[in-house]
């Protein structure tokens, strides 16, 4: 796998500054018969939730018989991971071919447009390539980064979804929500639906003027449809959602409250997708087996019972806020081992201020290997300052992961950035074959 992930080719593309434009997309897509125009696409964006959004969505369209394709990034396990049918990732063998056929373009004669071309951009063109091929029933698409620009942002989905607005890659985005809003509202197209998640009102303001103009019916969170938190149990969250042609009360299966704003925003998503394709709606019970049966790893997820230990990929203010709710609600009276690290493009001070601010809590900063990953100098310098501790994270690993006689009850929890989960999951997964990690 890592072969894949390191291949010398794709890693010449591969650069810590993300590439803004669609022209090189149209060109490359042109160049392959335009694969992303011959597909049902539902296009998914905003700060927050799309993952567990989309998850909660992929399992409700599989249990209605569909072939559905999903393109989300970063990956948390596997390089193939990132573009996925009905579950089952992109064989080796099949990226390496469709890599292979990259190549040979991006290297013979090159379009003068293709010049700088991103691993970003040959991922997402490779995605629709695989799933038109394999004549999906359904295309999930997942925004890299913004919207109006970013590279999945060639496609004319049928449905689009923006799931929350918040601070997040502010040096590219701008530093303001009505800023962040307007370029996560040019996923919006003209006289499609749109359904949006639980956003503040500065950002609604102006995604409801795009939605306006493009003449993009819109389902709107706590208007067009409600959710309401009736409790939280050891497997998930209970809730009640009514909209004008749905009323229930379902269960996740993933913790935190805010699954409950992405179960809620993936049922109106299904539901107006059944409305727009000439489907019956899906009944209650279906939808709550399907809400039931998804997983999302490396969200609020136990890797470790005893000691108990969890990870969680909140990498933005916005995420570290929710992760912090959900700990001070089902962990209050639990001592808390934080350990955190960020990509240079994140708000370092802010998160720190966030989770500085946490009771009964020891924060640890750490560094990763990644060309994305925050400089391990002003990570240690930020430790220095705020004295906060340092330690490399596999050390860490190591010291929490053995038996404790603790004299108050205590949760671990590793959270800042995916792609650090990624490296974090595989060598726990590496150190569970060796000699196993968790106990029940």
């Amino acid at each position: 796998m890592k072969e894949i992930e390191n291949n010398q080719w794709i890693a010449n593309y591969r650069t810590d500054q993300p590439h803004f434009g669609l022209e090189r997309m149209v060109e490359l897509l042109a160049l392959r018969g335009n694969p992303h125009l011959k597909l049902k696409v539902l296009h998914i964006g905003g700060t927050n939730g799309k993952g567990s959004t989309i998850a909660f969505l992929k399992k409700m369209l599989e249990k209605l018989g569909l072939r559905v394709g999903v393109f989300s990034s970063p990956y948390l396990i596997h390089y193939t991971d990132q573009i996925s049918i009905n579950g089952e990732s992109i064989s080796e063998a099949r990226l390496e071919a469709l890599m292979a056929d990259y190549q040979s373009l991006l290297e013979g004669e090159v379009v003068a447009n293709l010049q700088g071309t991103t691993e970003f951009e040959i991922i997402t063109a490779l995605a629709y390539d695989y799933f038109a091929s394999e004549q999906v029933d359904v295309a999930i698409m997942e925004v890299g980064m913004g919207g109006l620009l970013d590279s999945t942002n060639v496609c004319q989905p049928i449905l689009t979804g923006i799931t929350t607005i918040g601070l997040d890659h502010v040096a590219l985005l701008g530093d303001t929500l009505e800023a962040i809003a307007e370029q996560k509202a040019g996923i919006i197209k003209q006289g499609m639906p749109l359904v949006t998640g639980r956003i503040a009102p500065e950002a609604l303001t102006v995604i409801d003027r795009i939605a306006e103009e493009k003449d993009a019916p819109r389902l709107a969170y706590g208007t067009d449809y409600q959710v309401r938190h009736q409790e939280s149990v050891v497997t998930g969250e209970v809730f009640d959602y009514t909209s004008a042609v749905r009323q229930g009360r379902f269960q996740t299966s993933l913790l935190g409250l805010y699954q409950i704003e992405n179960a809620g925003m993936a049922i109106a998503l299904l539901d107006t997708f059944c409305q727009e394709d000439g489907r019956e709606l899906a009944s209650n019970d279906f939808l709550g087996q399907a809400l039931e049966e998804t997983s999302w790893p490396g969200r609020l997820e136990i890797v470790s019972r005893d000691p108990l230990m969890i990870l969680d990929g909140a990498h933005n203010p916005h995420a570290i806020k929710a992760l912090l709710v959900t700990l001070q609600e089902r962990f209050a009276d639990y001592h808390k081992e934080i350990l955190f690290t960020c990509i240079k493009t994140k708000a370092l001070e802010d998160m720190l201020d966030l989770l500085g601010a946490m009771p009964d809590t020891e924060l640890t900063l750490t560094h990763f290997a990644d060309s994305r990953a925050t400089d391990e100098s002003v990570l240690k310098e930020a430790a220095k300052s705020r004295n906060l501790s340092y330690q490399d994270w596999h050390d860490f690993l190591e010291q929490n992961l053995t038996d404790k006689k603790e004299e108050k009850q205590t949760v671990r929890i590793v959270t800042g950035s995916l792609y650090f989960l990624s490296q974090v999951r595989a060598y726990l997964m590496e150190r569970k074959n060796e000699n196993g990690y968790t106990k029940d």
